[in-house]
């Protein structure tokens, strides 16, 4: 008998649609910061297409699992640490019954208004494989590590029928394409083998849900935002640089000559004696042009 190996990772396809972005600043890691805010998905990712040699007619030649970031200054133009938090897009939704389906009483499942979801979840099965997560009705706060994922989601319309041989009637749902509701199965929703009478939670009427799909695992990203990066610093190590004697400027210039930075240069004497007590490097606030290196030196490239 063959034994096949088999990979377990795949690359996402998600729509930027389908993605959450925050994130949170600190000037330093000794600062604590607890404020998270919000960037639109669409203003910081973009797809990524295979090259032209590669690229299959009829296809949307979409190079899976690779998307390309930006970081727009507007957002992270300040020094120090920016957290970036990448997450399936999070909505939420009221159960509006917790019932069975009439032809299948044995199987049991939350209803949903289809008219209150995103328009691509209103399909059937476009709910499938989704993640739900359950809001306490008593304090507002989502409970944790509860979750369910969606196995079938399909429109549905109420129907009522007696419950056994009593006079009491029971809504329960029957699948119509022309329905408003969705009639979706959760897993796990069936009672366990070890306690076969206490059935699974699946929500209660008019409770909260919060539903994520599962395209990708979340992902963080820290970015150090610095004052110098390993190029500027090389300029100001073993790059060029003019010292104006007369005024006592110190000048640094970067790999095509223009001027980065500039200091006043200066001593500190003794009042009496004129002996040096300190040498002064001052940042200077305001630059100098003409301490431009071509016209100084007289050299012209």
């Amino acid at each position: 008998m063959a034994v096949g190996i088999y990979g377990i990772i795949r690359p996402a396809d998600v729509s930027v649609d389908d993605i959450d972005i925050y994130y949170n600043y600190t000037p330093n890691r000794e600062t604590l910061n607890t404020d998270i805010y919000k960037l639109n998905a669409d203003e910081i990712l973009s797809y990524n297409y295979l090259p032209e040699d590669e690229q299959i007619v009829g296809n949307e030649n979409l190079l899976e699992g690779l998307y390309t970031m930006r970081l727009p200054a507007t957002v992270f133009g300040q020094i120090g640490i920016y957290t970036i938090y990448i997450k399936p897009k999070k909505i939420d939704a009221v159960i509006m019954d917790c019932s069975v389906l009439s032809s299948l009483p044995s199987v049991k499942g939350i209803v949903l208004d289809a008219n209150a979801l995103p328009e691509n979840l209103r399909a059937n099965n476009a709910l499938q494989g989704y993640r739900i997560e359950y809001v306490d009705p008593d304090t507002d706060e989502k409970v944790r590590n509860l979750v369910r994922y969606v196995v079938t989601a399909n429109r549905v319309v109420p129907v009522t029928e007696n419950v056994g041989n009593t006079n009491q009637n029971a809504t329960r749902y029957r699948f119509d394409d022309s329905g408003t509701l969705l009639f979706v199965q959760v897993t796990p929703s069936s009672a366990s083998d070890v306690k076969p009478n206490a059935s699974a939670f699946i929500g209660t009427p008019d409770q909260t849900i919060l539903i994520s799909n599962t395209f990708f695992s979340p992902l963080v990203i820290e970015v150090d935002m610095v004052a110098n990066t390993i190029d500027t610093l090389t300029n100001y190590v073993a790059g060029e640089q003019l010292k104006d004697v007369d005024n006592g400027i110190l000048t640094y210039y970067d790999e095509n000559r223009v001027i980065t930075k500039q200091f006043n240069i200066y001593e500190i004497k003794e009042d009496v004696g004129d002996v040096p007590l300190y040498e002064v490097k001052e940042k200077r606030t305001n630059i100098d042009e003409t301490q431009d290196f071509n016209n100084v030196t007289g050299d012209v490239q």
